[in-house]
C-alpha cells in the first residue's frame, strides 16, 4: 500500500491492489452512484465481468483502489485485468471485447480539479506491479482527463468512433428531421406492410423470459458477425446474467419485437442517466428479413425510450454506416498505451505503427 497526498483529491489517500474487491458491496454501489462512470462500470456488470469472463480468458483480476487514509472510505477504483499474450504481460482495462466505454470510478465529491499528479500516478504504478504493456481502451472524451490522473502516458485517438442519437420531443417531428426524408419513408413503408401482414408489437422482455431471449440473440446471430463473442457459451452466460441482474436494478433493458405473438427480434442494452446503450441484436431474417425488423426496432425503441423520459439512444462503438440514418453523431474514442519494459516499448511501437497503416 502507498500513501499519498495529492492535488487532485481533497484527502490523503491510500492506494493499493485489492483483487478480492466486491463490486456488489454497498460501498462500491455508493461510489458508482456518486461518480461519472459509465454503465459499463455498474456493480452488476463488473461483478459478472470478473466472475464469468476473466477466468475463461486466462486473465487475472487487478483492481486498484484509493481510500481516504483517515477512515478507509472508497475514493476511486480502477477495474483492470492482467494476462499474458505471446509472452507479453498485459495490464488492461475491463474490456475483453464487451465493455464499450472504459472509465475509472472516481467519487465526484472528493475530486478537485483533475490535474496530473506524479505522487498519485507513482502510487498507482506501485500497486499495479510489473508489466510489459498497459492498455486502456476504449475511452470517451470525458474520461480522458480522469485516466490521466493515474497513468502518465497521453491518450491517443483510436481508429473507430462511438455514435449516439439525441432524441427530442415530439418524436415524429424529430424523427423526420433526424432520419431524413428517404429513411423515414423507407421505415414507414416497411412498418405498414409488416403491420398489414401481422400483429406487430414491441415490448420489454419479462424477467422470466430473459434467458430465452438472450439465447435467441445467440442463435440468430450465428454466421452474421465474424468472431462474434456471444457464440461462446461463457460469454452467453455473462450476457444472460447481466441482462437478468441489471434488468432487475433498471440498469439494463431487453426489448423484443413479435409478430402474431412470435418473436422476430431481440435487442439488449444498458441504461444510465437517460441513455440507452445498444449492445446486442438478434433477428429472424430468414423468415422476416423482407420487413427489416432490426431497422424497425431501432425506430420503435427510440420512440419508447423518449416516452419513458430517456433522451439518448447510444449505438456505442463501431462505424457502421446505418447509424447515421438515425441521426447519430460520432464521438472520437481514445486509448492509452504505456510501456513497462523494453519488450513493452517494442510492442507499443508495433501497435501504433499498425494503427497508422490501417
Amino acid at each position: 500500500m502507498s500513501r499519498c497526498e495529492t492535488k487532485s483529491f481533497r484527502t490523503l489517500i491510500d492506494v493499493a491492489s485489492e483483487n478480492t474487491f466486491d463490486f456488489s458491496s454497498d460501498e462500491y454501489r455508493d461510489l458508482f452512484e456518486n461518480s461519472d462512470a459509465t454503465a459499463f462500470q455498474s456493480p452488476d456488470w463488473l461483478s459478472a465481468f470478473y466472475e464469468e469472463l476473466v477466468p475463461e480468458r486466462g486473465a487475472g483480476k487487478l483492481i486498484i483502489t484509493g481510500r481516504a487514509s483517515e477512515n478507509g472510505a472508497l475514493v476511486f477504483v480502477l477495474p483492470l485485468i492482467r494476462r499474458k499474450i505471446k509472452g507479453i504481460i498485459l495490464v488492461e482495462s475491463s474490456d475483453l471485447g464487451v465493455s464499450d466505454y472504459s472509465a475509472p470510478i472516481v467519487r465526484n465529491d472528493q475530486l478537485n480539479d483533475p490535474v496530473a499528479d506524479d505522487l498519485l500516478s507513482k502510487a498507482v504504478s506501485n500497486a499495479t506491479g510489473k508489466y510489459d504493456l498497459l492498455r486502456i481502451k476504449p475511452i470517451r472524451q470525458e474520461a480522458r482527463q480522469l485516466w490521466g490522473l493515474f497513468f502518465k502516458s497521453p491518450s491517443h485517438a483510436l481508429d473507430f468512433s462511438a455514435h449516439a442519437s439525441t432524441i427530442k420531443a415530439p418524436y415524429d417531428a424529430w424523427r423526420k428531421d433526424a432520419f431524413g426524408k428517404s429513411h423515414t419513408k423507407y421505415l414507414d413503408r416497411k412498418s405498414r406492410r409488416f403491420n398489414k401482414e401481422f400483429d406487430v408489437k414491441l415490448s420489454v422482455v419479462p424477467d422470466d423470459e430473459i434467458q430465452d431471449a438472450i439465447s435467441y440473440v445467440q442463435q440468430y446471430r450465428k454466421g452474421r458477425f465474424e468472431g462474434d463473442p456471444i457464440q461462446q457459451d461463457f460469454v452467453l452466460r455473462f450476457y444472460t446474467r447481466v441482462a437478468k441482474n441489471l434488468g432487475s436494478h433498471n440498469v439494463a433493458r431487453t426489448y423484443q419485437l413479435t409478430a402474431d405473438g412470435k418473436r422476430v427480434g431481440v435487442i439488449f442494452g444498458l441504461i444510465k442517466n437517460g441513455r440507452y446503450h445498444y449492445l446486442l441484436i438478434g433477428c429472424d431474417y430468414d423468415n422476416y428479413g423482407k420487413h427489416s425488423p432490426g431497422l424497425l426496432m431501432y425506430d420503435l425503441i427510440m420512440a419508447d425510450w423518449l416516452e419513458e423520459g430517456g433522451d439518448v439512444f447510444d449505438f456505442t462503438i463501431g462505424d457502421e454506416p446505418f447509424k447515421a440514418k438515425y441521426g447519430a453523431q460520432s464521438t472520437k474514442m481514445y486509448g492509452i498505451l504505456q510501456a513497462g519494459s523494453v519488450i513493452g516499448k517494442i510492442a507499443s511501437f508495433v501497435i501504433k505503427l499498425k494503427a497508422k497503416s490501417a
